[in-house]
């Protein structure tokens, strides 16, 4: 895969039956086949249909927010307003991917038919779904080219409004070693680590392997030990009650594997809780944010991914959301408001999306609110 390219996902076609086979190895051919392409239609679909099938305005007013959402079809629409306090939405997200280096993934089990969760396919559909959430300005980077991103956006002081996404479970040594700070140091000036599969910095890559980091990792990213759980997979978990943000941005993933236990760390956690770890922990660092997705790789864990990337909430964002509304929008348009005690000096970010569970388009936006 080109370090430069946007990654699309591709279907393979089914090899013809030979001739000699049984009618009824035929008959089950063509029926999986059918399933199959009906899996891969449903995807495109929701990839697909949001080019000029759905629009969306938000008007700042003194006031709070003025809304207008617009179907060519039946969704349901939900609009979510956040308060960020000092903290800036995001303009320009890298993707670290590169093939030259190690990396330190689970492989995870998919249903008869489907395509393989690996590093490749993992990124090519997240930026598809970003896309679709009206992300686009995306850069995928190797080793190299990560290492001098993040150092002109410190010299710069631009890191306050980049991202960075990594799934490879492990950070390459260009960043971040036994000797190498570089990713702490960028965090730290304001940029934002968006993190998934296994425990994050456990592992640093090197070309063609990956190595164990033999510092304290836990701490220096967390500042202390034992925030992350070492133990099993359970999915029987509650919804975290102290905010509504599981259901406001339709949070799917209830894995806790890899997960933060942010007690005693100044951040937010969203999604589900077994009580101490939480399937997205969203962690302050300097003035910068860790965000950790828990569990292995899963199209929920993508889902979510993308739902907290696009929505720009944060490690700052209030528990209790600035204003929410949601309802249904049937081939037409349908404008409303939502009322915003503003605070002065504050950064606010709001996000439009379309389906729920089952988002097929959405859009964020942010606004400073004068002092």
């Amino acid at each position: 895969m080109d370090g430069k390219d946007v990654m699309a996902g591709g279907t393979e076609t089914p090899h013809q039956p030979k001739s000699g086979r049984k009618r009824s190895d035929i008959v089950l051919t063509v029926i999986f086949a059918a399933v199959v392409a009906v899996v891969l239609i449903g995807e495109a679909y929701v990839y697909t249909a949001g080019d000029g099938r759905y629009a969306s305005d938000i008007a700042w007013t003194d006031d709070g927010i003025e809304y207008s959402v617009t179907s060519k079809g039946s969704e349901q629409y939900s609009v979510l307003v956040m308060d960020n306090g000092s903290f800036e939405m995001i303009n320009r997200l890298y993707i670290y991917y590169d093939e030259g280096y190690g990396s330190e993934l689970e492989k995870v089990r998919v249903p008869v038919g489907a395509k393989a969760l690996t590093q490749e396919y993992y990124i090519s559909q997240l930026i598809a779904t970003l896309n679709n959430r009206g992300v686009r300005n995306i850069e995928i980077l190797n080793a190299a080219e990560l290492k001098d991103a993040l150092e002109d956006d410190i010299t710069s002081s631009n890191a306050s409004v980049k991202g960075l996404v990594v799934l490879s479970g492990a950070l390459p040594e260009t960043i971040y070693s036994t000797s190498v700070n570089l990713v702490l140091d960028w965090i730290n000036d304001g940029g934002s680590l968006y993190w998934a599969g296994n425990f994050l910095g456990k592992y640093y890559a090197t070309p063609g392997g990956t190595a164990e980091a033999v510092r304290n990792y836990e701490y220096d990213f967390f500042g202390k030990t034992g925030c992350l759980n070492e133990g099993g997979e359970n999915a029987e978990l509650s919804d975290i009650v102290t905010n509504n943000y599981r259901h406001s941005l339709s949070l799917m993933n209830n894995r806790i594997k890899y997960g933060v236990d942010i007690s005693g760390l100044g951040g937010l956690a969203v999604g589900y809780t077994d009580g101490t770890y939480s399937s997205t922990a969203m962690v302050r660092l300097g003035d910068g944010m860790i965000c950790v997705l828990a569990g292995d790789y899963s199209n929920d864990q993508r889902h979510d991914l993308a739902q907290i990337i696009a929505s720009g909430i944060s490690a700052y964002t209030d528990e209790n959301a600035a204003g929410y509304v949601k309802g249904d929008v049937k081939k037409g348009t349908v404008t409303g408001s939502v009322d915003i005690d503003y605070t002065g000096g504050h950064n606010y970010a709001v996000y439009v999306y379309y389906g729920g569970y089952y988002t097929v388009y959405g859009k964020g936006g942010s606004y400073e609110h004068p002092p």
